[in-house]
């Protein structure tokens, strides 16, 4: 009989499904940002690296401009965040609550699935002050107003490239996208409020159902239509408009009202393709290339315009980084 140490040592504990799921996501994840980066390398690599960056380097001055731009995309952020907490927004001190915007749209903007991430962090930083419940309920509720407003600001920016380029291949994905994405966001919200779903998820998990309750009320309050996140949402693709046409202008391209809304078309459709790969690496960049003759530049500085964005965002990743850090700090001083 074997009675040596290793057959008297405990076995060792099979891991979950959940867990197993959880390492297959973030392998699909880091191979999905791989191939991202390898698509935006060989985008650089097909218009000419040495090109691309003769084009870029003169513009990278205007970067803490696009910085700035951003500053206010994140104002709105928090106004859109502030207005879907409804009542709780009181218990949220300003300041936290623009902290966590800062983060979340930060980190997110270089993240699968931006806005989910966005919103996961929001509500991570957020729920000590209103709970988990009301913090889930907002964040909701902003992605359903996200996808609103993103279908909405589709419209002027289709109506932008059918001026510059007639019906072509991105007119129709914008107004394509703008149809789904409106549907999807109305479908989302109207799920939200209805009782059915919550009761439903409730008798499964009984366990949840008073944070699924919570969950539920605070989604009925206040405006089924979410006007307020909505319209702040939109404010905030305007400063990305702005972004587009100042980053256009430092490159030497066109950058006219009609060109800057294009370019923010071409912009959210490339976005919604590439959502499930880290900050839409290869995707942004091949979509700018490919719409340089209707965007009335060249590639290089349609290539050139897609990188200076990403030089801002690395900026304020590295702004969120350190407010987190910070935040780290001072919790185990």
């Amino acid at each position: 009989m074997d009675v040596s140490p290793a057959s008297l040592a405990p076995p060792a504990p099979a891991r979950s499904p959940a867990r197993r799921g959880l390492a297959r996501g973030t392998w699909v994840r880091l191979a999905l940002g791989v191939l991202g980066l390898a698509a935006t390398a060989l985008v650089v690599a097909g218009v000419g690296a040495e090109l691309v960056w003769r084009t870029l380097e003169p513009a990278l001055p205007w970067v803490p401009v696009l910085c700035l731009l951003e500053l206010g995309r994140i104002a709105c952020e928090t106004v859109a965040a502030h207005r879907a907490f409804g009542a709780r927004a009181r218990d949220i001190p300003l300041r936290t609550l623009f902290r966590a915007n800062l983060v979340g749209l930060s980190l997110g903007a270089l993240a699968p699935a931006p806005r989910v991430v966005n919103e996961t962090i929001k509500a991570t930083m957020l729920a000590p002050h209103v709970g988990v419940p009301v913090a889930t309920s907002a964040g909701l509720a902003m992605q359903a107003a996200t996808l609103v407003s993103v279908g909405l600001f589709s419209i002027p920016c289709g109506v932008a490239i059918l001026a510059l380029g007639g019906a072509s291949v991105w007119f129709w994905a914008a107004l394509l996208h703008a149809v789904v994405l409106v549907g999807s966001g109305l479908a989302l919200r109207l799920a939200m409020r209805a009782r059915g779903p919550a009761r439903s998820v409730a008798r499964r998990f009984p366990r949840l159902a008073p944070g699924i309750a919570e969950l539920s009320g605070h989604a009925r309050l206040g405006s089924a239509w979410l006007v307020g996140p909505t319209l702040a949402l939109v404010a905030s693709r305007l400063f990305q408009v702005g972004q587009l046409a100042i980053g256009a202008c430092a490159l030497g391209a066109s950058a006219g009202f009609a060109e800057a809304f294009a370019a923010e078309g071409v912009n959210l459709v490339a976005l919604a393709v590439g959502v499930l790969v880290p900050g839409g690496f290869g995707a942004t960049d091949g979509a700018f290339t490919l719409a340089a003759e209707l965007l009335g530049t060249d590639a290089a500085r349609a290539t050139s315009l897609a990188l200076l964005l990403r030089s801002m965002q690395l900026v304020w990743l590295l702004v969120a980084s350190l407010v987190l850090f910070v935040d780290a700090r001072r919790r185990s001083a």
